[in-house]
């Protein structure tokens, strides 16, 4: 959702946000009322919000330095959700100034002020650092199941996860259809998805693979496959995801060509750790998405092998399933020892569910992505970051709310146990790099 024009920033005291009411002591109640101190300010960043301009990176680490230390004055350590408060006011004053949008300037990633708010928290819990009377209690828990149940992380940024059944057709007459499916596959092979019968009989039955694919529990992709083997085909892939999403997977191949050179432009102009370098030193003329992805996972500190793996140019699918070491999460596996230009396959639960047309590196990214979506997998963790970097740069799928990456577990800095780690919005590390990509492009 786009927002509204922002107005002209209020340096005066007598903001409608003022506080006449804040003497009540609520927690809950002060961030609501709390007055941001804009006439404190640095006046360049009065003038940008005046223009409607985003301020320069450093006028923004000011200002939240500023808020921090006002509102530590109702609070010695806020907490998120406090600081969310404040966040969201500052969007909606000023969103063409503070709110996060991608690269083009317009689209909203998510809520719009995740990165704000992670600045405020980071900022709280370093002027806290070794303050004890500052710390929080998090209040005990009874013995809730940590296991996520089926619905937000599996319909997260579709738009048709599970259909109503259509008007013209019945249950009955889609199983024909989908036997009839399983005919042309036993006849023709792969071959069959070109067919323009196949393309109708699988538009028709959409209702019922959903239906089938969000099934409790889960069902496993070898049934799946058994069940509709032409689902699991390139260009089907492809089709279910648009269906699902309302995105086209050729956006995301223009998308990669477009934004992906803005991407190594920005490492190599500010490569931001030593993986980062080497693989700016040691790439070849290999592609650009190929590139994008080694230059991402290096960033995030993920492993390459964690989302691609490599196999023999000749290996055919029973030596890839016989020899390579896959996990359950899908992978995308590339045969030959460059990532670009060659043959690629993607593989799921141990096995190969489907071979690429095209030898591009942007085609097999494109229906690696497509898997996570149309059967409701999460992102793996040790890809979580590149991956929901490509949702939301690549894709454009923003949703405000949820996540597909797992929330894993952490040592807690606390107690020093592992404790499942939050649920958050957007992951700070992508939105971090997002914002400073978009300044980037912006020239600061």
């Amino acid at each position: 959702p786009q927002c509204s024009t922002p107005v002209c920033p209020v340096i005066s005291s007598s903001s409608p946000l003022s506080s006449s009411s804040s003497t009540s002591s609520s927690s809950i109640t002060w961030p609501k009322s709390f007055v941001i101190p804009w006439e404190k300010m640095p006046s360049s960043l009065q003038l940008a919000i005046g223009k409607e301009r985003r301020p320069s990176p450093a006028d923004r680490r000011q200002m939240i330095r500023i808020i921090v230390d006002e509102l530590r004055k109702s609070e010695a350590n806020p907490t998120r959700s406090q600081c969310k408060v404040i966040a969201h006011s500052i969007i909606q004053q000023y969103p063409k100034s503070f709110a996060d949008y991608l690269d083009d300037g317009k689209t909203m990633m998510g809520t719009g002020y995740e990165s704000l708010l992670t600045q405020l928290k980071v900022r709280v819990e370093h002027v806290n650092r070794g303050n004890t009377l500052a710390k929080r209690r998090a209040p005990k828990c009874g013995n809730e199941s940590l296991t996520p149940k089926r619905g937000p992380v599996d319909s997260y940024g579709c738009l048709q996860w599970q259909p109503e059944i259509p008007p013209e057709e019945t249950e009955a007459g889609m199983e024909e259809k989908r036997l009839r499916m399983a005919e042309l596959h036993s006849e023709f092979g792969s071959a069959a998805a070109d067919k323009a019968e196949v393309d109708y009989l699988l538009k028709s039955t959409y209702y019922l693979q959903r239906r089938m694919i969000n099934a409790e529990p889960a069902p496993a992709i070898k049934d799946l496959r058994a069940q509709w083997p032409l689902l699991f085909v390139q260009k089907s892939l492809y089709s279910h995801f648009e269906l699902l999403t309302g995105v086209p997977t050729r956006k995301m191949e223009q998308a990669v060509e477009e934004r992906g050179r803005l991407i190594v432009n920005y490492f190599r102009t500010k490569p931001t750790n030593d993986l980062v370098k080497k693989v700016l030193g040691t790439h070849g003329e290999e592609e650009v998405a190929a590139l994008v992805v080694e230059l991402l996972m290096a960033h995030f500190k993920e492993k390459t092998e964690d989302l691609i793996l490599k196999a023999q140019e000749t290996a055919s699918v029973v030596d890839i399933e016989r020899t390579l070491d896959m996990a359950e999460s899908p992978r995308l596996i590339i045969l030959g020892e460059r990532l670009g230009g060659q043959k690629w396959m993607v593989g799921i639960e141990g096995q190969v569910i489907c071979e690429g047309v095209q030898p591009t590196f942007s085609s097999g990214l494109a229906a690696l992505f497509a898997c996570y979506y149309n059967f409701n997998l999460q992102y793996q963790e040790g890809a979580a970051c590149t991956l929901e970097f490509m949702q939301r740069n690549f894709f454009r799928i923003n949703p405000e709310r949820g996540s597909k990456a797992g929330r894993g577990k952490v040592i807690s800095k606390r107690t020093g146990q592992l404790v499942q780690k939050k649920a958050l919005a957007i992951n700070p590390h992508v939105c971090s790099l997002m914002r400073k990509l978009a300044e980037f492009e912006w020239d600061f």
